[in-house]
């Protein structure tokens, strides 16, 4: 069954309009009677029938619902966005499917991104949710500075903050069933203020191996450790 996202599924008849209107009928070339599948992207997983199609948008009636419980943890990764665009796309879209519920961007010392648009960003979480079937699409927020996010209350995460040098490896400051937080530099790594400020905020220092890793890369084998940590 192929699978679109609807953000709203109260009970009833709804309707798919733009884009997933665009994908279910002019590309996949749904028609009225035929069965789909539908996300709202908070853990509601729908059956669903087509029920009537115009130009610009179809109607389909809800079947039955499934409702997807939360993983026991959560992974939230803030990272500096790199300059190519490409690479943040591939960056998001993995980890939406990877199960990563939360993504800030960061301004840094040494960023390469000083501005950045969500819309091209968002749809590729809406593509990870209906790829991975998890139920709950990845939260993007707005790009931040590192002093403002810094500001912000923590205090329910397991704090990392991924370094290069002789730090413990991020594995061991793992909490199993935690909620884990985990910073990303730009290529030029975080500064040597940045970090002490990270560490008086209760981040532990870590080390994602000995091979020097690109932003995106290292977003992708943070959350592949907390999920296997965690056993998920």
């Amino acid at each position: 069954m192929m699978y679109f996202f609807q953000p709203d599924l109260s009970k009833g008849t709804l309707k798919l309009e733009n884009e997933e209107f665009q994908h279910c009928v002019k590309v996949l070339r749904k028609k009225e009677g035929d069965a789909i599948g539908i996300m709202d992207g908070k853990g509601i997983i729908s059956a669903g029938t087509i029920i009537s199609i115009s130009k610009r948008e179809l109607s389909f009636e809800i079947i039955n619902q499934q409702h997807k419980t939360a993983k026991p943890f959560s992974i939230h990764i803030a990272i500096a966005p790199t300059k190519s665009m490409d690479r943040m796309e591939w960056f998001v879209e993995k980890a939406g499917e990877l199960g990563v519920d939360e993504i800030t961007f960061l301004t840094t010392n040494n960023s390469e991104r000083p501005r950045l648009k969500l819309d091209r960003l968002e749809k590729k979480t809406i593509s990870a949710l209906k790829q991975s079937k998890s139920g709950f699409l990845t939260q993007l927020n707005p790009l931040l500075t590192y002093s403002n996010f810094m500001k912000l209350d923590l205090s329910k995460y397991n704090k990392s903050i991924a370094t290069v040098g002789d730090n413990i490896y991020f594995a061991e400051n793992i909490i199993n069933h935690q909620h884990e937080l985990i910073l990303i530099g730009p290529e030029g790594d975080f500064s040597e203020s940045e970090v002490q400020v990270a560490r008086d905020k209760g981040f532990q220092s870590v080390s994602l191996g000995h091979n020097v890793l690109r932003t995106e890369t290292a977003g992708i084998i943070v959350a592949q450790i907390v999920n296997t940590i965690n056993k998920y």
